[in-house]
């Protein structure tokens, strides 16, 4: 993998495209905390030559578009955009691709609350004394549902939990 600053992101990727690596085949992020870092995956089509380019910009960040570069750039930063949190500048399409513009936090950022596995019951039991039946371990600590920081969903006031009132 090749690691670049954030000021050699676009040129880089050209400098490849230039040498013939005109196949874009995938771009993601990593939330690394306060940061996120951004891999990108260019091929020659005719060889097998392919690098994975990566750099790493500041929650929130922007980066320069690659879609005057590569035709399926603009799906893929568009995808990467509203998952993480970022931005690319000169991106020509920035329709909401897979969720609702403003509709919470970026969902693949570790700092996300999954509000969704608080509220909803889930099916089956967490607990082996949920579905009614003795037994299990009763010194056994509660299970919070995963991606719910702990804390989240209880009265400042008395500690109560703010749903289902236990």
């Amino acid at each position: 993998m090749i690691r670049v600053d954030a000021a050699e992101w676009r040129s880089t990727i050209a400098g490849f495209h230039g040498s013939g690596c005109t196949l874009f085949g995938f771009l993601t992020g990593v939330d690394r905390g306060d940061s996120v870092e951004i891999i990108g995956r260019v091929a020659h089509p005719e060889s097998i030559e392919a690098h994975l380019i990566s750099t790493t910009i500041p929650a929130g960040g922007t980066l320069p578009s690659l879609n005057d570069l590569y035709l399926g750039a603009s799906w893929h930063e568009r995808e990467t955009g509203e998952m993480f949190g970022i931005t690319f500048a000169g991106l020509t399409d920035a329709r909401p691709l897979l969720r609702r513009a403003q509709q919470g936090s970026p969902p693949l950022l570790k700092s996300s609350v999954l509000v969704a596995r608080v509220v909803r019951e889930w099916p089956g039991a967490a607990e082996a004394s949920d579905d009614g039946r003795r037994g299990g371990n009763p010194s056994r600590r509660r299970q919070r549902p995963a991606g719910v920081p702990e804390g989240f969903m209880q009265d400042e006031a008395d500690g109560r939990s703010a749903i289902g009132g236990t």
